[in-house]
Order: structure tokens, then sequence, then C-alpha cells
């Protein structure tokens, strides 16, 4: 479990950061996080990062976002 919090909050995190860098869209923010709750197993957590992965993959300020704001275990996954 305790990986399952740190994946979360790492998640958490990141989707702040590309909230606050201006990255993300009206209304994306609430439904990341939405998709970080409802996960209940690290595999749930790992397809909702590769989801957000996949959707920001293109948008400006996402690379500088995640060098600077992503914890190194996470970085792995991204």
């Amino acid at each position: 479990m305790a990986q399952l919090s740190a994946y979360s909050e790492d998640l958490y995190e990141l989707v702040a950061a590309l909230d606050d860098r201006g990255v993300l869209r009206s209304g994306e923010r609430e439904a990341w996080e939405e998709g970080i709750d409802d996960a209940d197993e690290i595999s749930e957590l790992r397809t909702t990062e590769e989801a957000l992965h996949k959707a920001m993959l293109n948008r400006e300020g996402v690379t500088e976002v995640v060098s600077k704001h992503t914890a190194e275990r996470t970085q792995a996954f991204v």
C-alpha cells in the first residue's frame, strides 16, 4: 500500500505542476485527479499515468514540468 500511496502522491504533484504551468485545459486537472482517486491498484495508476503522458505528449511546457517536478521513482514511468 505504501507504494500505491507514494505513486498517487507523485501523480497528484505532476498534475498540479502541469496545471500551474498552464499545460492543462479547463477541467482537466479535476478529471486527472479523479482518475488518480479511483485507482485502487498500481496497475490502475500506471494506466492513468500512461494516458496522462499520451494526452500531454505534444503540449508546450510538458518536458520542463516532468523534469523539474516529478519524483525520481515516477520519472521511470514518464
